[in-house]
């Protein structure tokens, strides 16, 4: 129905459009939200009150070639390593490490743009990245691997906190501090870029 409109459009007026309940038209949209198919944000505000929110469908996430095979690797991964996350870190640190060899040596960047090389990369990669001015703090707000999150979160994100990591130790700076934080809101997660390497690379 949210994909038929042309517009962003309220819950009073989904629920006129289905004849449901309020109530369970706003729980559909709240699992849809977090599922990563809608997005919503508050309409201007007229007079007193909160404004209502505006809903909308997502553009469909075209399915990774990949993903059945992120989810066996996943299973093989959860099922034979002693230590699942260290290891799936470790892969996406060879990971990244590739894909900011990719973009490409150019000049020593500094933190800064370093960051934003890798908010770049991270559009290339999927994960339709908005990151605030200054490209530390960055929302997530597609997985190009979600199947394979859903089933094995702390592996598959454990490979994208990895894929940070590498790629800033391609560019010569100690990704370690920086945090992922899966599903931090419906239908996102939160990263923060951190990176250290004063002497060489000062902020």
């Amino acid at each position: 129905m949210l994909e038929a409109q042309s517009t962003p459009t309220t819950l009073a007026a989904l629920t006129n459009i289905c004849g449901l309940h309020e109530n369970t038209v706003r729980a559909h949209l709240e699992d849809l939200l977090r599922d990563g198919y809608l997005q919503r944000r508050r309409a201007s505000s007229e007079g007193r009150g909160r404004p209502a929110w505006l809903w909308e469908a997502r553009k469909p996430i075209e399915r990774s070639p990949y993903a059945s095979l992120a989810s066996a690797l996943a299973a093989v991964l959860h099922e034979s390593s002693a230590n699942p996350v260290r290891d799936a870190v470790a892969a996406g640190r060879a990971w990244g490490r590739e894909l900011a060899g990719k973009q490409g040596a150019g000049e020593e960047p500094r933190v800064g743009q370093a960051r934003s090389r890798i908010v770049e990369m991270l559009e290339d990669v999927g994960f339709a990245p908005e990151p605030d001015a200054a490209n530390e703090h960055v929302v997530l707000t597609r997985c190009p691997l979600i199947e394979a999150a859903n089933q094995h979160p702390d592996i598959v994100c454990g490979v994208h906190l990895g894929i940070i990591q590498g790629s800033f130790a391609e560019m010569g700076f100690d990704g370690a501090a920086s945090t992922l934080v899966p599903f931090s809101a419906p239908g996102q997660c939160a990263l923060h870029l951190r990176a250290t390497n004063a002497e060489k690379n000062p902020e």
